[in-house]
């Protein structure tokens, strides 16, 4: 992506998560029908007020921990590698499998619970291993502290980038070293994952639109709102106002028009992009 026009408006108030700067696909192989369980504002943890992360299932094949296969979300250098345990508990988060990917403009996503040596061995992944977008990465199943089977996935943003400081049991990285944020998604209507949804995975990197006029609209506090356009976007005179605490993102692969009538008030979060609706690509490639 080719990123021509970059507005962020921020202020003291801000929205309880951002939305990613990268675009991601769905982290299922294609043609899986995937359940939200919780997602940003809904999950939970041993720790009660950690949010800000996601609980997905695979639904269509029945159950079992050598159907699901778990892929990179988008391109990256895999940095983090456990996939040694074999036991599923509600108090052992220390035995959790899981692998870290870095992304572009230093983004992370983790992907956990995974079928014992299913990284490792049966997908063949290894620390400093440049992946694409879809690359197999292990099987869902339910090791460690899963209270069944399912992936936890999240998207996070260290603080630190040359110092990135995750544990071994578990792969935590603390609250203090990492923000979260919500994935922006190509490949779903409305561009963003949350409880409850069901999907059918895929790797199309089209825009789901070729052209959007954004129409009258308000964005309330914690709200998401994304437009992605494969030629342009224009707010058309329209009255659009993001509240204090609101996140919005337009992308388009050509042009980008915001006219009068546009607001973006003090605490919102707003930013617009010229590129393609792939998953961001990582300088030098992918394998």
């Amino acid at each position: 992506i080719i990123a021509l026009l970059f507005l962020s408006i921020k202020n003291e108030a801000q929205p309880t998560f951002e939305l990613s700067r990268n675009i991601y696909r769905l982290p299922y192989d294609n043609g899986t029908v995937m359940l939200v369980g919780r997602d940003h504002f809904t999950h939970t943890s041993p720790d009660a007020d950690v949010k800000g992360r996601y609980d997905l299932n695979g639904t269509s094949q029945g159950a079992g921990c050598s159907i699901y296969r778990i892929v990179a979300a988008a391109p990256g250098i895999v940095r983090r590698v456990v996939d040694n345990h074999n036991s599923s508990c509600t108090s052992c988060a220390d035995d959790n499998n899981y692998v870290w990917i870095e992304h572009a403009n230093g983004e992370w996503t983790k992907y956990t619970h995974m079928k014992q040596n299913s990284a490792s061995v049966t997908a063949g992944i290894a620390v400093n291993d440049t992946v694409c977008a879809g690359t197999f990465l292990g099987f869902e199943c339910d090791i460690g502290a899963a209270s069944g089977r399912h992936l936890h996935f999240e998207v996070r943003q260290p603080n630190n980038p040359s110092n990135v400081v995750i544990s071994v049991n578990g792969g935590f990285m603390a609250r203090s070293d990492a923000e979260h944020y919500v994935p922006v998604i190509n490949s779903i209507s409305k561009h963003f994952i949350e409880d409850g949804d069901t999907w059918t995975t895929t790797s199309s990197n089209t825009c789901t639109n070729t052209s959007i006029t954004v129409p009258n609209s308000t964005i309330v506090n914690d709200a998401f709102k994304i437009y992605m356009a494969s030629t342009t976007i224009i707010t058309n005179n329209n009255t659009v106002l993001l509240q204090n605490g609101a996140n919005g993102v337009f992308h388009a692969s050509t042009s980008i028009t915001i006219t009068p009538g546009f607001n973006a008030q003090p605490g919102s979060y707003f930013h617009a992009k010229i590129g393609g609706c792939a998953p961001t690509a990582f300088p030098g490639g992918c394998n």
